[in-house]
C-alpha cells in the first residue's frame, strides 16, 4: 500500500494501517513531513513513529542511527537533484522540443537549434553543466525541480532573433552564453563563482581569437564569428565574440580540465575537499577547522589546540580589536558532523552530498557551531577592527560556542592575546607555588 501525503489522511488511519500492515508482514509506503510525523509521534510515545522521529532527528545531527526493526527510514532533507540524473534526464525531454525562434524561423542559423544540436551530439557538455550546477549545490544553495527546469528551459526558450540579426546579434542567444547570463538568478549565481571567459588559457585563446575551431578542438558551427575579424571594426563586438567563443570552448572541447579551470576561480571546490575529508577522516577536519578559528581569532595557526578566546566583556559595545585565550582544548576531542551523512544508503546517485559541517563538545547536544560556506569563507578573511556586521555574527557564534567549552587549564595559567590593530601578540604565563611568577613573552 502506498500514502502519497500522510498529510491528506487522519492519523488515526495511517496507525491502523500500520498495525495491520505489521501484523501481515504486508508492505507500507508513506511519505510524510515533519508535522505529521511528530503528530503521530504524539500519538503513540513509545511507538515506531516516535522511533522513527528520533532516528530522523538524530540523523539531522550527523549521528548514526539505525532504522527501526521492519523499517527503511528514507530522509530527502539532505539530498538534491541536481545530484543524480536529473539535469540530463530533464535534457533528454527538453531538447527535442526544442525549434528555431520566431525572429528567425531558420533551423540552419538559429542559436536554439543549432545549439540543441551541438547539445545532443555532446555528453561532455552535459556534464559540464551539471557540474556548474552542482558546484552551486556543494556551496548550500537548494535548488528545486522547478528552478532546474526553468533554468534549462530559458537556455533556449528565453531567446528570440532580433529581425534580420547577423552572427554577432545572436550570440547572446546560444546557450553556453545563457548558462552565466544575470536574466535568471541561477545563472548570475554560476557566473559569480566562474566564467571561463576570466581564465587566461595561453594558445587557447589565440586560436579562439582567429576563429580556428579545429586548433581549438570545439565544433566549427560553435565558432561563428572570428573575433579578430569583429576588432577592426568595433572592439566591443570582438570581445562578445571572444566570450561566447571561449564559453563554447569550455562545453564542447573535450580536453578541457573542467574541475582544474573551476577551481582557479571558485573557491567551491577547496570546502567541498573539506567536506569530503570529513566523511573520511573527522579528526583531520575538525584540525582544519581549529587553525582556522585560531589564525582568525589569535593570528596563531595550531591546529592541534583550540584557543578558547573571548570578547572581554567592557568591550561587549563596541567593535573590540583585542582577543585573549587563557585556556586550551584539544582539537581531536572536539566532534564534526556531517548532517544526513547516512542518507545517502550506499546509493551514489541518492542525490546526497554534505553543504555543511557540525562542531560540538563531547557529551553535548544544544551548543553546536555550524560551519557552512559563508563561515568557512569568512574565516580564512582578514580580520577588521571597525564596524562589519557579518563578523560581528560570526564572532558571537564562536562566543557562545566557545563559552560553553568543557575545558580546564592544560598547564601553568597562561593567557595569550592578540592585539588586531598593532599585530602584537602577547602570552602571560603564571607559575604557581610558593613565589608565584609571571613571564610575558611578546612579539
Amino acid at each position: 500500500m502506498f500514502i502519497r501525503d500522510a498529510a491528506a489522511v487522519s492519523d488515526e488511519a495511517i496507525l491502523a494501517w500500520t498495525s495491520a500492515a505489521l501484523s501481515a508482514s504486508a508492505q507500507l509506503v508513506i511519505t510524510l513531513n515533519e508535522g505529521p510525523l511528530a503528530s503521530l509521534a504524539a500519538l503513540q510515545p513509545n511507538g515506531v513513529y516516535a522511533e522513527l522521529r528520533d532516528v530522523a532527528h538524530a540523523r539531522a545531527r550527523g549521528d548514526e542511527a539505525l532504522d527501526p526493526d521492519g523499517f527503511l527510514l528514507v530522509n530527502l532533507a539532505g539530498r538534491q537533484l541536481v545530484h543524480g540524473e536529473f539535469v540530463v534526464k530533464a535534457l533528454d525531454r527538453l531538447l527535442p522540443a526544442v525549434v528555431a525562434c520566431d525572429g528567425c524561423q531558420d533551423a540552419t542559423t538559429c542559436p536554439r537549434t543549432v545549439g540543441r544540436d551541438l547539445l545532443q551530439a555532446s555528453n561532455t557538455a552535459a556534464i559540464r553543466l551539471t557540474e556548474l550546477l552542482r558546484l552551486l549545490a556543494h556551496s548550500g544553495t537548494r535548488m528545486t525541480a522547478r528552478d532546474l527546469w526553468m533554468f534549462l528551459v530559458d537556455l533556449f526558450f528565453g531567446w528570440e532573433c532580433p529581425p534580420a540579426a547577423g552572427d554577432v546579434e545572436r550570440l547572446p542567444g546560444w546557450w553556453w552564453s545563457r548558462v552565466f547570463s544575470d536574466e535568471n538568478w541561477l545563472g548570475k549565481a554560476i557566473s559569480r563563482e566562474f566564467d571561463p571567459v576570466n581564465a587566461a588559457e595561453g594558445s587557447v585563446d589565440v586560436q579562439l581569437w582567429l576563429g580556428d575551431a579545429i586548433g581549438a578542438a570545439v565544433p566549427p558551427a560553435a565558432l561563428l564569428v572570428a573575433p579578430f575579424r569583429q576588432h577592426a571594426e568595433e572592439s566591443g563586438e570582438a570581445l562578445r565574440a571572444f566570450s561566447a567563443a571561449k564559453r563554447a570552448w569550455f562545453f564542447l572541447s573535450p580536453h578541457v580540465d573542467a574541475a582544474a579551470l573551476v577551481a582557479r576561480q571558485s573557491r567551491i571546490p577547496g570546502y567541498t575537499r573539506l567536506l569530503e575529508v570529513a566523511r573520511e577522516d573527522s579528526l583531520a577536519a575538525a584540525r582544519r577547522i581549529v587553525a582556522l578559528i585560531n589564525m582568525y581569532r589569535l593570528n596563531d595557526n595550531d591546529d592541534r589546540r583550540l584557543y578558547l578566546s573571548q570578547h572581554h566583556v567592557l568591550t561587549a559595545i563596541e567593535r573590540p580589536r583585542v582577543l585573549a585565550a587563557s585556556q586550551t582544548y584539544n582539537s581531536d576531542a572536539v566532534q564534526v558532523r556531517i548532517p544526513y551523512a547516512s542518507e545517502d544508503h550506499g546509493v551514489d546517485t541518492a542525490g546526497f552530498a554534505p553543504t555543511r559541517l557540525e562542531f560540538r563538545w563531547p557529551g553535548q547536544r544544544g551548543n553546536v557551531l555550524v560551519v557552512d560556506y559563508p563561515t568557512w569563507l569568512q574565516l580564512q578573511e582578514q580580520r577588521s577592527i571597525h564596524a562589519d556586521r557579518r563578523q560581528e555574527a560570526l564572532d558571537a557564534a564562536l562566543d557562545l560556542f566557545i563559552g560553553s567549552a568543557p575545558a580546564r587549564p592544560d598547564g601553568d595559567p597562561q593567557i595569550s592575546v592578540f592585539d588586531h590593530r598593532t599585530g602584537i601578540k602577547t602570552r602571560i604565563t603564571a607559575f604557581s607555588g610558593k613565589h608565584p611568577a609571571f613571564e610575558v613573552n611578546r612579539w
